[in-house]
């Protein structure tokens, strides 16, 4: 397999704290998100996934201190992201790190990544999806925050980390619609998730101001303008609700 000779991923993710990572090819990639990849990064070949568990007690801390207990996780992975495509970088291989920041447009009336992390973590071997489209990891269920980094490098086939799981296998979802008969919003459906129906998205964005943001999200030179705003709205908002989390019959995992 070619790759960079100065740089190891798994010692680099061990220093940083990161609990699992993969190196995706592109050409492993469903066909859309081959090409949101590209759209994202034009000299794309690979893209490197990794996450951190967002622990148990977290997620039954009060809205206020789990929002931030998040969002220190969140910005930990930002910083890694940062750090992880200087030293690619460094050693000659283009990249470019997945924003932490409004890392998010409207395709189809609906809100997609720019760089769709889950699914591309999925492709990666380090989960499968559920219905309420969150990762299922083998060993920490629904319970991980992701960030990437899109590179230049190309891999003859994708490479994931052996030791976060021990070889264990994803938990499948069950099919069980718990997390779409939870959802206070009814932000969960047959037919994917509606972000702007979360209760969390909702209290910064009222039914009646939909249209507009819509709008706002599909031009990509006004996304520009307010990614200045992203991090002061992230750090203001709350997040109200995760019972598509914790509802999961995963939501636990091996690693509680």
């Amino acid at each position: 397999m070619k790759r960079s000779s100065g740089l190891d991923l798994t010692v680099f993710f061990l220093e940083q704290g990161i609990d699992v990572f993969s190196e995706v090819s592109i050409d492993n990639l469903s066909d859309e998100d081959r090409s949101l990849s590209v759209q994202f990064f034009p000299a794309a070949q690979s893209v490197i996934v990794f996450g951190k568990e967002v622990p148990v007690p977290v997620y039954r801390m009060p809205p206020d201190e789990k929002t931030r207990g998040m969002l220190r996780i969140a910005e930990a992975l930002d910083y890694t992201a940062v750090r992880l495509a200087a030293n690619l970088e460094e050693e000659q291989v283009r990249a470019l790190p997945v924003p932490l920041y409004l890392p998010v447009r409207i395709a189809d009336g609906k809100v997609q990544g720019f760089v769709r992390l889950k699914q591309v973590a999925a492709a990666g071997g380090l989960g499968s999806l559920g219905r309420n489209t969150v990762l299922l990891n083998p060993r920490f269920g629904p319970r991980l925050l992701l960030s990437g980094v899109v590179t230049g490098r190309r891999v003859q086939e994708s490479r994931q980390a052996e030791w976060y799981a021990g070889g264990k296998e994803a938990p499948a979802c069950t099919g069980c619609g718990r997390c779409i008969i939870v959802c206070p919003g009814g932000a969960l459906g047959p037919e994917g998730v509606d972000a702007f129906r979360c209760r969390t998205i909702s209290a910064w964005v009222p039914p009646v101001l939909v249209p507009a943001a819509k709008w706002m999200l599909e031009r990509t030179i006004l996304l520009k303008c307010m990614a200045p705003l992203a991090p002061w709205i992230a750090r203001t908002a709350t997040i109200r609700c995760s019972l598509c989390v914790t509802e999961c019959p995963n939501y636990s995992g091996d690693g509680c």
